[in-house]
């Protein structure tokens, strides 16, 4: 993962990270240590998963610490940022990772999985940001603000009726927050995560991977690795002029219709 990265290329930056008790997630917050941040992860339960992410990060001489919070709570996301504000000086970078999944059919849905989706999906990206745009607007550089946003929050599909609609209200977040918070130098963006190989996903599907290699028009699954350097960019100086936007990572599959699958040929 980290071969490509250049290192210190966010060197000094101060980082916050939430959901990193989750490969994505972890994966970033490894990203941006390794890139020179000192990062804050957030993380709700499963603290066996997130030991091992501090010991490697110690290990290549990141800055990686961890603070508990259910950010289903509005109070929760003031506490993170305090907490990350009083260990780290301040905050240049908020990756609003955390969120959670639930797909069935509109007829078995309740209104307590809309809810749990939305509490943490969207409640606490907005609230989360809320707190974190306040902080870097008593700073004098301004900051970066990512949403995990999804593919299914572009393309419709069977099942995902709460969990795609929660993604895509992250899109327009996006969008209305960078126009706004934009001239105080802060840019907000989100990423449209893809098929991207995971515990849970493999544990819903053995195949994953060559399932994925078959339908991507780049002929492979996306890796947690792709989804933590496309945060590298968008916190970089390569984007300080992308604001408001929606990047996608799932190789183009969002471009695609199911003709063959349907047995119909292109002319």
């Amino acid at each position: 993962m980290h071969d490509t990265i250049p290192s210190l290329l966010l060197g000094g930056k101060r980082a916050l990270v939430t959901g990193i008790n989750r490969e994505i997630g972890a994966t970033i917050a490894q990203t941006l240590a390794h890139a020179g941040c000192q990062v804050v992860g957030g993380y709700y339960g499963e603290y066996e998963r997130v030991a091992p992410l501090l010991h490697t990060a110690y290990a290549n001489h990141g800055h990686l610490e961890a603070v508990e919070a259910d950010l289903t709570q509005v109070s929760e996301h003031q506490r993170l940022v305090s907490e990350a504000v009083m260990r780290l000086g301040g905050i240049d970078i908020y990756v609003a990772n955390a969120g959670v999944t639930v797909f069935g059919p509109l007829a078995q849905m309740s209104e307590a999985q809309w809810d749990a989706v939305f509490n943490l999906n969207v409640k606490g990206t907005y609230f989360g940001t809320q707190a974190v745009a306040n902080q870097m607007l008593t700073q004098p550089h301004g900051g970066r603000i990512i949403f995990s946003s999804s593919v299914t929050g572009i393309a419709a599909m069977a099942g995902g009726s709460i969990y795609g609609t929660s993604k895509a209200a992250l899109r327009h977040m996006a969008a209305n927050l960078g126009v706004e918070l934009g001239k105080h130098g802060i840019t907000v963006n989100a990423i449209a995560i893809g098929a991207t190989l995971n515990d849970r996903n493999v544990a819903d599907d053995p195949d994953y991977a060559a399932t994925w290699q078959q339908l991507s028009p780049v002929g492979r699954v996306g890796y947690p690795a792709d989804v933590a350097n496309t945060v590298l960019y968008l916190c970089s100086p390569l984007a300080d002029l992308v604001n408001g936007q929606t990047i996608v990572i799932d190789g183009g599959w969002t471009h695609t219709v199911p003709i063959r699958q349907a047995g119909i040929e292109p002319r």
